[in-house]
């Protein structure tokens, strides 16, 4: 199955931010009680380690991506403190302000939008970009791993979204999932009850964009394409597969120590 390059609802300009944020929310709330990204958290934290940073600027965060409950789990396997700063080209303050919150200010957000192929100087850190990267074309997504490295900077990249028949399968739940689970999302919304069961716009989004996210996902050979592509001296990559509650592609690439 070849990677397509189509486009998903949330991200069209023409689409509501007020939906976008209720649609980001749902899945990231699908996302945390299910744990996806918890298998995350051991790589992740070797490979901080090993680039020596102890800062992470997430990018492409969304509704506060795998925060907090990730941080909880990586915060063990960095024994000297983490620093999180949530970003996002479109960001939803609240949703941040409440990853803020629930992390007792560990997890801390950039108000104004971030572009991850455009980054500012001022947020220099370990970067990482949950369930996001397949949005960038391949040009896009070389040029963002290039910056990193131009940057002298890590990079992690993980996606529970892949080009496989399971997976295909999960994303046709998703609707089902917004159905059981947004009336117990937080902070409650009245709006997010409207849209998931009267007029069924959440519900659609989650099926459509994620199957769309599966068909534009990197495999881990591709993913190994791409970083045999950029002008990377001295760096270590690592790509594969974690697993877990679903499998998890991913990929890491920081600066080896210089000698």
């Amino acid at each position: 199955m070849k990677r397509t390059n189509l486009t998903e609802i949330h991200e069209q300009p023409w689409f509501p931010a007020s939906l976008r944020d209720l649609v980001t929310d749902a899945l990231q709330f699908i996302l945390s009680r299910a744990g996806i990204y918890d298998s995350a958290s051991f790589p992740l934290g070797r490979a901080l380690e090993a680039a020596g940073s102890h800062r992470l600027i997430d990018l492409c965060a969304g509704a506060g991506g795998p925060w907090p409950r990730l941080y909880r789990k990586l915060n063990h396997e960095i024994p000297s403190g983490l620093e999180v700063i949530l970003t996002d080209k479109y960001p939803n303050a609240p949703a941040f302000r409440r990853a803020r919150e629930l992390s007792r200010g560990a997890v801390a957000y950039w108000a104004e939008p971030v572009d991850a192929a455009n980054i500012p100087a001022s947020l220099s850190g370990f970067r990482t970009i949950f369930s996001s990267f397949h949005h960038f074309a391949p040009n896009e997504a070389a040029a963002i791993l290039q910056d990193a490295v131009d940057r002298r900077e890590g990079i992690g990249i993980f996606e529970a979204a892949r080009r496989r028949p399971r997976t295909l399968l999960t994303a046709l739940l998703m609707p089902l999932a917004a159905f059981l689970m947004a009336p117990f999302m937080r902070p409650f919304r009245f709006g997010r009850l409207f849209w998931t069961y009267v007029i069924l716009v959440i519900p659609f989004v989650l099926l459509h964009d994620g199957v769309i996210s599966c068909l534009r996902a990197y495999s881990p050979a591709e993913l190994s394409a791409l970083s045999s592509r950029l002008k990377a001296n001295n760096y270590a990559w690592e790509v594969g597969e974690l697993n877990g509650f679903a499998a998890v592609t991913y990929m890491l690439g920081y600066p080896r120590p210089r000698t």
